[in-house]
């Protein structure tokens, strides 16, 4: 009986929550959790059933990644673009860096840090499109590109859930039993996932023939249960399976039956999960760390701010204004970082990161919902702080790199070839993965054989050989086919203008170390914590950070040389590629639009 009242109550408070959110225009999410936190276990306790709340929330978190498995696909992230993948990668390198250090020097352990630095660096799809929609602005230029940056931070938080569920506690922090069990984990979920998208695809596509809208729905709910249960059987998230299902479903060429049949459970589980994470909430932990949760709140505002915005300004064709709109847009932090923030329970951190999350949701989103509409104002201020020589800089910067862009997008040839080239890198690293995966496989699952067959030298020695070839080969592929790959760029920097050749290589040069040192610097935390190495080698950073500086300011000065003695070419260019990339854009937008194709 207490059971079916708090369950009553859950749906009547989370309908509260939501109709008071819409009264002060904004997302239903915040007012789901703020309300959640006020009838809790923590605080006014109306709800007080921890397996009721665990029940709501794994299922929301299922149906909720099911739909974002839905609505991506690999052909719709191949068809983003460099410059998409440009922006979302420094947006949420440069974010996680500045997180993680600043968690740091508020006192806060590696492991934890890291944590912030992930929950921080992702940006809210559900809540940005909910504000964006409440201030009719989901018809403006830049939400195309917004849009493709969503997706792929959904796709790098997937993995990142996926990475820490299989922290189960922090015993089992050690280098080796961690990669052991995420590659054994990871390898059985994704050849799970192989196998069962080419058996069930002509399965569903024969039941979909003589089904009704009932019948497809319990497909859906039955196919996002089976994985889901199956990535729980792997010691990882249950959200992981049911992200595969939904790209499964994507797979089908009727995949907007099985969307329009699942929405209304989308819809109210999803809504259950934001009010039910809202119950965790605490908010005396909340007071009793409030600097932290304020330091972390402008951490998260500064950073995203400038990753977007100068991102957006310098690798697209958007105006400055465009680009401090966009800034703004992407200030949210959302579900993936309270799906994270969960996951932390089980490792015992010491420190209660939904509660923490849930503030900083709350204050990013408020700040998104009432700084949007000020956009202009604020650019008025950012052109009035930025020093002149910095803006001279970003804009002829901008300028060069819209004329490679435009480079790009003329020469279909050669685009196409680095398509290829590319596509071969991903093949090979998958190659290398499942090899290195097989190999943990067997040692995990069958230790006790392998070394009653390994006891001779002579076998040892031969197993090793294989080993060897199997990767090497691959290995090999894929450092041929980077070589092939960086030539082939390089060529878009040097057709530019010809005589102009010496300098546009070293520019081109100064740009490949320079997105080598990013890569470095945002992967060095995450090394330093897995082979626990001491903090204070954490100091590498700082020369790092000076030599990525130093190097900056090279490229920075050559490009504006470069760009200056030639600008009006440059201009003509930059200007050539904004106009085919807005028409890109309508020609989409018009296309999408199109009944006729909509109901195909």
């Amino acid at each position: 009986m207490a059971f079916s009242v708090e369950l009553g109550l859950i749906i009547l408070f989370s309908i509260l929550g939501g109709v008071l959110a819409v009264r002060f225009k904004q997302p239903s999410v915040l007012g789901l959790i703020i309300v959640g936190a006020i009838v809790g276990p923590n605080t006014l306790g109306f709800i007080k059933d921890a397996s009721l709340i665990n029940i709501s929330i794994e299922i929301g978190a299922v149906l909720l990644l099911f739909t974002v498995g839905i609505e991506f696909s690999l052909q719709k992230l191949l068809n983003l673009g460099l410059r998409v993948v440009f922006i979302a990668s420094f947006k949420l390198g440069f974010v996680f860096l500045v997180s993680y250090y600043s968690a740091l020097l508020l006192g806060l352990s590696l492991l934890v840090s890291l944590y912030i630095g992930v929950i921080i660096s992702i940006t809210s799809t559900v809540i940005v499109i909910k504000i964006l929609d409440q201030k009719w602005l989901l018809k403006r230029e830049e939400l195309p590109l917004l849009v493709a940056i969503l997706i792929l931070e959904d796709i790098f938080g997937v993995f990142a859930l996926a990475f820490f569920s299989s922290l189960n506690t922090s015993l089992d922090l050690s280098p080796l039993n961690l990669f052991t069990g995420l590659m054994v984990s990871l390898t059985l979920m994704v050849s799970a996932y192989l196998v069962l998208q080419r058996l069930l695809k002509p399965a569903l596509k024969w039941l979909v023939k003589y089904s009704t809208e009932d019948t497809i729905t319990f497909m859906s709910l039955g196919l996002c249960g089976g994985m889901s249960y199956l990535a729980s059987l792997l010691d990882l998230s249950p959200s992981v399976g049911a992200f595969l299902a939904g790209n499964i479903v994507a797979s089908l060429p009727n995949s907007s039956m099985f969307q329009r049949a699942i929405h209304p459970f989308i819809l109210t589980f999803t809504s259950l999960f934001f009010f039910s994470i809202g119950t965790l909430v605490n908010f005396n932990i909340i007071l009793g760390n409030l600097s932290i949760v304020l330091l972390l709140f402008l951490v998260n505002i500064l950073s995203k701010f400038f990753s977007v915005g100068f991102g957006s300004y310098l690798f697209t064709n958007f105006s400055g204004k465009q680009a401090v709109f966009s800034g703004i847009a992407m200030l949210s932090v959302g579900e993936f970082s309270l799906l994270i923030a969960r996951e932390s329970a089980d490792v015992g951190l010491g420190i209660d990161l939904v509660s923490l999350t849930s503030a900083i949701i709350i204050l990013s989103s408020i700040s998104m919902s009432a700084l949007i509409n000020y956009s202009e104002k604020i650019y008025n201020l950012t052109t009035r702080i930025i020093p002149t020589r910095v803006k001279e800089n970003t804009r002829l910067a901008s300028k060069y790199l819209n004329s490679v862009s435009w480079g790009m997008l003329v020469d279909k040839t050669k685009t196409r070839r680095i398509t290829l080239e590319w596509k071969k890198i991903i093949n090979n690293i998958i190659a290398v993965f499942f090899i290195l995966a097989a190999s943990f496989f067997f040692w995990h699952f069958f230790q006790s054989y392998a070394q009653t067959f390994l006891r001779s030298n002579l076998i040892v020695y031969a197993t090793t050989i294989f080993v060897f070839l199997a990767l090497f080969f691959p290995a090999l592929n894929i450092i041929r086919n980077t070589s092939h790959l960086i030539k082939d760029i390089l060529g878009f920097f040097v057709r530019i203008y010809p005589s102009e050749i010496a300098n546009e290589k070293r520019i081109f040069r100064n740009i490949m170390f320079l997105l080598f040192l990013f890569v470095v610097l945002v992967l060095l935390p995450g090394v330093l914590l897995f082979f626990q190495i001491s903090l204070v080698y954490h100091i590498a950073v700082g020369f790092l950070t000076i030599i990525f500086l130093i190097y900056a300011f090279r490229a920075s000065h050559l490009i504006h040389s470069v760009t200056k003695r030639h600008e009006r070419t440059f201009d003509k260019f930059s200007k050539k590629y904004k106009l085919l990339l807005r028409n890109r854009i309508k020609s989409k937008n018009k296309t999408s639009n199109d009944p006729a194709n909509s109901q195909k």
